[in-house]
């Protein structure tokens, strides 16, 4: 969305723009009783097209240089032709980008850190414009296989980035199932957990994003808001709650972002076009996205009487720069150009960035921006001593 990775797409595509190459860490197999696991972000996974001969999608040079035709649009029933890549697959966590002028790090740092320094580091890749519930069910099937490649002994620790979180508190709580049977039902074999910079009640950010799409360069196609409109995930970051339309004054607007009769008034998004308003199919996947927003935030809802986690939990939250914290409405209208803004690390609000509920961790507060979470010295530190058992941050 413009604001979860906002700096980052756009110094990564001009590093695209000059030419750029793209790094590759080499992972060994794990071996021992301990493993960690590394759970990208939004965008923070490449994808490539199926077959032996693979092309990427997410993201090429070849991509930026254009206006672009094809999207990452994700088929559903009854959509209209949109020049697509067809099935895509995820091609390990997005490293890093490399042109003359500059380079861009997104988990190349980490990666090079956690092979070197964390035990048994694993990366683990998803494709991020799906349900997060069903990358959810991935994560967990990927633990259950790490522990049975170890004997059933093995112990996993996971370190979340962004979006990562959310797919990772469904799979703790909930393992493979829509819904879980028992409380932490994901979480039997797992030790230790670390989240960076997750929008735990989602973050107003993706908003736009949803209405007008995410320019990729020069590259208008591969985030449309054709595309964004058929990401399950996208929807998934709004806010749980649709409390964050202002005036131009930062009072309250009333407008429920989660009712598709709204969409269809205001003729949000896609529902610009008056023929989209009545196409049955397109109202239909409306429901569907905004289905999987209300389904996810009921998921993920710590209810009262949960037992204790299995595992120990430290939150790193970014703070000391501006991010978007609501959406405008002046004279009825949406002005997405001026936002209003309050402390964060630029993509997410440091007050959504901390888990509600019952469930007891450690905090602990970072300058670094969003995407430098993952590569800033102080935090990888913090990140290896609590892995390895010492003492971090401040319990809450």
């Amino acid at each position: 969305m413009k604001t979860l990775h906002r700096s980052y797409i756009l110094l990564l595509l001009g590093a695209v723009l000059a030419g750029c190459t793209v790094a590759r860490v080499h992972v060994p197999p794990p071996t021992g009783d301990e493993v960690t696991l590394l759970v990208p972000g939004y965008h923070g996974s490449f994808l490539v097209t199926e077959g032996p001969e693979p092309e990427r999608a997410w993201i090429s040079v070849g991509q930026a240089f254009s206006r672009g035709e094809r999207t990452l649009a994700l088929p559903f029933p009854g959509q209209r032709p949109v020049p697509v890549y067809g099935p895509l697959r995820p091609d390990g966590p997005l490293t890093q980008l490399s042109a003359v002028f500059v380079s861009v790090d997104a988990y190349r740092t980490f990666m090079e850190f956690s092979r070197d320094h964390l035990p048994g580091f694993v990366p683990f890749s998803y494709d991020w414009r799906r349900d997060v519930r069903e990358s959810a069910g991935q994560l967990c099937a990927r633990i259950e296989q790490l522990v049975a490649e170890g004997g059933g002994r093995r112990k996993v620790n996971i370190v979340a980035h962004s979006m990562g979180g959310l797919v990772t508190m469904h799979c703790l709580l909930h393992g493979g199932a829509q819904a879980g049977e028992r409380p932490w039902a994901g979480a039997e074999h797992v030790k230790r957990v670390v989240i960076l910079g997750t929008p735990f009640t989602g973050g107003p950010g993706i908003f736009d994003d949803l209405l007008v799409g995410t320019e990729t360069m020069r590259n208008r196609a591969l985030l449309a808001p054709e595309a964004m409109f058929t990401f399950a995930s996208a929807f998934q970051l709004l806010p749980w709650r649709s409390d964050f339309f202002v005036d131009a004054e930062g009072g309250p607007v009333e407008l429920d972002a989660f009712d598709p009769a709204v969409w269809l008034k205001q003729g949000w998004g896609l529902f610009a076009d008056p023929a989209l308003r009545e196409n049955e199919a397109y109202r239909a996947q409306l429901v569907r996205m905004l289905d999987a927003h209300r389904e996810l935030t009921e998921a993920l809802a710590l209810k009262p009487g949960l037992p204790p986690a299995p595992f120990e939990m430290l939150v790193v939250v970014g703070k000391g720069r501006p991010t978007v914290s609501g959406v405008r409405v002046v004279d009825g209208k949406l002005d997405l150009e001026h936002p209003p803004r309050a402390d964060g690390d630029g993509s997410v609000l440091a007050s959504r960035a901390l888990p509600v509920g019952s469930i007891p961790f450690r905090h602990l507060d970072s300058p670094a921006e969003h995407l430098a979470l993952m590569s800033d010295p102080e935090v990888l530190q913090s990140v290896e001593r609590f892995l390895r058992g010492e003492t971090v941050g401040t319990a809450r």
